[in-house]
């Protein structure tokens, strides 16, 4: 082959390409892309050198393995460092050494060549970026729908500990906390709490903490650096060793509380930091909404939409729970059926609006008069019935009784939509059911009738 052809393949190869004197390390020739990647002046510069000018310290470590290697098997190839003799920078390459010329003695003339390889770091830097970004991303989804099942189905206690361990862990700090606020004490109690103690109990409002100041302002709540901060006071933070932090508002509007992230450390927090602390929120708030809408229709279905006392369904449950007790502690309760007398009247007479009022008033009355354990009940259109537990004698249920009586006589005075009450008691016993005593009870009330309006009676056994 014409020499001439092998010297345009190394003139024009892009990577550096050397010829050297293997025992003495002069370099006989470096190609243009050599000479420019080392930064040499030119091919002269080059071969007033050796090789050993040519690598770093860190490249030279490779040298006894590379030299062995040459002299038993005639080659080596591996990663190296190299010098730029302009600016000093180390260029990290993948290097190659082949024996070109060999005497008796052993190799004498070898070939280098060296690919640069900083565009290959960088593009591995660029693709192990990638991998974490993506890894995070399936970290941060697999956290937000197994947060997201929970929000669908599990108690508010159960949802909120998993957002603040969620917090904690995907955006790496040291602790999390939900808060909500407390009109009682004017703070935000803290009821949710994952990572390092102490656990705060509670946080000001307002400018004096972090979270509460999100939570007046309702907006995002950025801090660095704790030091440089002026928006709101930091010594609770200072205190317990925190130095930045992220708190996030949940709900709409008014906030229904905040989830804060708190670090030891002054940090920067990325959009993507931001973005997942976003949605825990709104997963929490969803949450939220779903559990108080379940308990306004549970309430909903348990209580009488007029009086608002509970109804017959909750009645019984009442009953089946003061059962429960007098059993387990061997005591007794009563159970008052209240029937009002002719109360149909007041409709004909004064109208169905005037009888739903006077129902109404009549509920809020009861409730007043009973004990805070009792439980009053509409069982139907004029029909209701008291639980009062730990009652152990007639004697007892009659001083409810009168009380009852009472308070519905004193409710009517200079009322048109005036009336009385007939009402049977029963107690409990160790064979009673629910439904025993409701029929014991009314026939009760009906003995209380014969006797005439606003009477009561006492259920004996025969």
């Amino acid at each position: 082959m014409d020499p001439s052809v092998l010297r345009s393949v190394l003139e024009r190869s892009p990577d550096l390409v050397m010829l050297s004197e293997f025992k003495t390390g002069r370099v006989l020739y470096l190609n243009p892309a050599g000479v420019r990647l080392v930064g040499l002046a030119d091919l002269a510069d080059a071969c007033s050198r050796c090789t050993a000018d040519f690598v770093t310290e860190a490249g030279a470590a490779f040298n006894a393995e590379l030299e062995a290697a040459v002299a038993t098997s005639g080659d080596w190839s591996g990663f190296s460092e190299i010098n730029h003799f302009g600016t000093g920078e180390a260029i990290p390459v993948t290097i190659s050494v082949f024996v070109l010329h060999r005497t008796e003695e052993g190799p004498a003339v070898i070939v280098t060549t060296a690919r640069d390889y900083r565009d290959s770091r960088r593009q591995e830097r660029r693709l192990q970026q990638a991998l974490e970004a993506a890894a995070y991303r399936a970290r941060e989804q697999q956290s937000l729908a197994a947060l997201s099942q929970l929000a669908v189905s599990a108690d508010l206690d159960t949802v909120l500990s998993a957002a603040t361990a969620a917090a904690s862990a995907m955006v790496g700090m040291e602790c999390s906390s939900i808060a909500r606020y407390d009109a009682n004490a004017d703070t935000l109690a803290v009821v949710a709490y994952s990572g390092q103690p102490p656990r705060p109990q509670s946080l000001p409002c307002g400018a004096g903490s972090q979270a509460g100041y999100a939570w007046s302002t309702g907006s995002v709540v950025v801090s660095r650096n704790r030091a440089s901060e002026t928006r709101f006071a930091t010594t609770g933070m200072a205190a317990r060793g925190l130095k930045s932090g992220v708190s996030m508002p949940i709900g709409e509007s008014l906030a229904w509380g905040v989830l804060t992230a708190h670090s030891s450390k002054v940090r920067e927090y990325s959009a993507r930091d931001l973005a997942f602390l976003r949605s825990v929120s709104s997963v929490v708030s969803a949450a939220i909404r779903r559990i108080e809408l379940e308990t306004r229709l549970r309430h909903q279905s348990l209580h009488d939409p007029l009086t608002g006392l509970p109804n017959r369904v909750l009645a019984f449950q009442r009953i089946e729970e003061a059962l429960d007790r007098a059993r387990e502690f061997g005591t007794r309760f009563a159970l008052l059926l209240i029937d009002l007398d002719d109360f149909k009247t007041i409709n004909d007479s004064l109208g169905h609006t005037a009888g739903d009022a006077a129902l109404a008033g009549l509920a809020q009355r009861l409730a007043a008069v009973v004990r805070p354990s009792d439980t009053v009940a509409r069982l139907g259109c004029d029909e209701f019935v008291v639980v009062c537990v730990d009652i152990d004698n007639s004697e007892a249920a009659i001083e409810i009784v009168r009380r009852i009586n009472t308070a519905i006589t004193d409710g009517h005075k200079g009322n048109s939509a005036a009336f009385s009450a007939s009402i049977g008691v029963a107690l409990s016993d160790t064979s009673s059911t629910p439904d025993d005593l409701i029929r014991r009870a009314d026939q009760a009330m009906y003995n209380a009738k014969a006797l005439g309006p606003g009477q009561y009676s006492v259920y004996e056994h025969a």
